[in-house]
């Protein structure tokens, strides 16, 4: 069976969150809460992605998997800053939060689920706005309380980093994605390539942050 470049390239875009996964395994029973959170994360991500694949290879479509991995990186995300930053606002609304984005995603999955090839991508864009927010008052309050010359020497600031990254850069995928899907077979490719590699950034950055933490 022939596959394109693009194929092949957003088919083994998983290879970073494997490296991520297997470097989280090794440092976990060293790691601290938040970063034992993020292998957690890193492990669901890796089996999602796995079973991502197979489907593909089947020609199964996998798009259900798309909401089950938004909620529950959603829900890891949020638990694992309520923990770093230790703000009573945020640990009082954390489970509120994750059961609203949790329903608001399942609501949103079902009202595109009669209609092929479409995914809910306001999920993602909400996602992403709360993120940045609780990321860019992280680098305030560590700037605030914790000013470092080396601040990559920080695994959460390494994480933060990563997740902005992300984050802000696949918003106008998320937005468009589902015009795009409808536009342009070749054109999604290109897209999906794109988001493949601020992933593979994110999971190498992941990776880096897990190897670098300072033992307990």
């Amino acid at each position: 069976m022939h596959y394109s470049s693009e194929q092949l390239i957003i088919f083994f875009a998983f290879l970073p969150i494997l490296i991520a996964s297997i470097t989280g395994a090794v440092k976990f029973k060293k790691l601290d809460p938040t970063l034992k959170l993020l292998s957690l994360l890193i492990f669901f991500a890796l089996v999602v992605e796995s079973i991502s694949r197979i489907l593909w290879l089947y020609k199964i479509s996998n798009l259900f998997l798309w909401p089950v991995y938004v909620s529950v990186e959603f829900a890891f995300l949020i638990w694992i800053y309520s923990m770093e930053l230790q703000n009573k606002f945020l640990s009082k609304i954390k489970i509120w939060l994750i059961l609203f984005f949790t329903a608001y995603v399942s609501y949103k999955t079902l009202q595109v689920s009669s209609r092929i090839n479409l995914i809910d991508n306001s999920g993602r864009l909400l996602e992403s706005m709360v993120l940045i927010s609780i990321i860019l008052f992280y680098y305030y309050k560590l700037y605030v309380n914790q000013p470092l010359s080396n601040l990559w020497s920080v695994p959460m600031f390494c994480v933060s980093t990563g997740l902005l990254i992300f984050f802000a850069g696949n918003f106008f995928i998320f937005l468009f994605i589902n015009f795009i899907l409808q536009y342009s077979q070749k054109l999604n490719y290109q897209i999906w390539i794109i988001h493949a590699s601020l992933n593979c950034v994110l999971y190498l950055i992941y990776t880096f942050a897990l190897w670098k933490s300072p033992e307990n």
